[in-house]
């Protein structure tokens, strides 16, 4: 028997924010012409390198984030800064 996943709440934050880098970054990777997961056969080399170059486009992203936030820039976590 199959183990279902537990589905998250939809009005958690985090995962509202997890869900918007997710969105952001498939835009912003197509718009550079490159492929998402979903593009590809499920399971094929094609599709597993893709996968592996959308997580460390996820983690640059993060990573930025956490050298901005180092920086003691004052960055609100829903996404609006001193400046705005």
């Amino acid at each position: 028997m199959a183990h279902e996943q537990p589905k998250p709440p939809q009005d958690d934050p985090i995962w509202a924010e997890a869900r918007a880098l997710e969105s952001s970054i498939r835009a912003i990777r197509r718009a550079q012409g490159k492929r998402n997961p979903e593009d590809c056969v499920p399971g094929s080399p094609e599709s597993l390198a893709i996968m592996e170059a959308f997580v460390r486009d996820v983690g640059r992203v993060l990573a930025l984030d956490m050298l901005e936030r180092g920086k003691g820039n004052d960055i609100d976590l829903n996404g609006a800064s001193s400046a705005g």
